[in-house]
């Protein structure tokens, strides 16, 4: 098999999937390595949602809450928080507040698809991936003016009305 497993590790499930494979299915002519079952899947992904088939908003709403929910759990348990994740977060929501406008996303063709693309570009790992891209280019200006815009109306003088004796 592909992977590489340190002594004692669990198996992966990549590789528990790959023996499957092996022992179950007749040689293809190659050799089925996770690079292919990892394709066959975001492939099928695509397919599905590109088709607008029954399920795939939940399929995109579980797929792009499962990784990162589990990614932000781990920065939890070791203290440190990495722009990735709240970026990730934060996208996410806005996302989702943007969707309640239904009636212009709905003449998007293949909109869960390119949702899929997007948040799993938001959610690749590495450091300027799509969160961080997004979030430092568009979202943190917007933000920052929204809570200037904010803090100015804290600071205006309210009118008192005199009071009746």
């Amino acid at each position: 098999m592909a992977t590489a497993m340190s002594g004692g590790a669990p198996p992966m499930p990549y590789s528990l999937f790959l023996g499957f494979v092996h022992r179950n299915i007749p040689p293809l002519g190659f050799p089925v390595t996770e690079m292919h079952v990892t394709g066959a899947f975001w492939g099928l992904a695509a397919l599905w949602t590109a088709t607008d088939f029954y399920g795939s908003s939940l399929l995109v709403t579980i797929l792009s809450l499962v990784y990162p929910a589990w990614m932000s759990y781990r920065a939890e348990l070791t203290g440190k928080y990495p722009v990735q994740w709240i970026a990730y977060w934060i996208i996410f929501a806005a996302v989702y507040m943007l969707e309640f406008l239904q009636f212009l996303i709905e003449y998007i063709p293949i909109y869960l698809t390119f949702k899929l693309a997007f948040f799993l570009w938001c959610m690749y790992p590495c450091a300027n991936n799509g969160s961080v891209l997004v979030y430092n280019n568009a979202l943190k200006p917007a933000l920052a003016a929204l809570d200037q815009w904010i803090g100015s109306m804290k600071k205006k003088q309210s009118v008192e009305f005199p009071k009746d004796d």
